[in-house]
């Protein structure tokens, strides 16, 4: 799955919390028609939203998989930083951030 598709169903996803977000923050209905409509609506909303966490789920662990396996063919490549490279660069990101406040 792409980013752009993956980007596109989380945005949806999140739609989809909203609006089950704002249906329960709805009146209660009055009739049992209504209540039914109600729940048919909200139904749907949580199937899709499911239907989007599956498939969100199933890439993730795709590419944990792919991840793994990676690091075991090429080892873990780790870049070591020591405290005072650290703390330089936080030194260096002050400097910085104080030069930009006195223009």
């Amino acid at each position: 799955m792409d980013k752009n598709t993956k980007l596109e169903l989380i945005q949806r996803a999140l739609g989809l919390r909203h609006k089950l977000k704002v249906h329960e923050s709805m009146k209660q209905p009055e009739t049992h028609e209504e209540i039914a409509v109600m729940m048919l609506a909200k139904w749907e909303y949580e199937d899709e939203l499911r239907a989007i966490e599956d498939l969100l789920n199933e890439a993730r662990a795709s590419n944990a998989s792919s991840k793994r396996q990676q690091i075991l063919k090429d080892g873990v490549k780790l870049k070591k930083f020591s405290a005072s490279q650290d703390s330089e660069s936080d030194n260096q990101a002050r400097a910085s951030k104080a030069k930009a406040k006195k223009k």
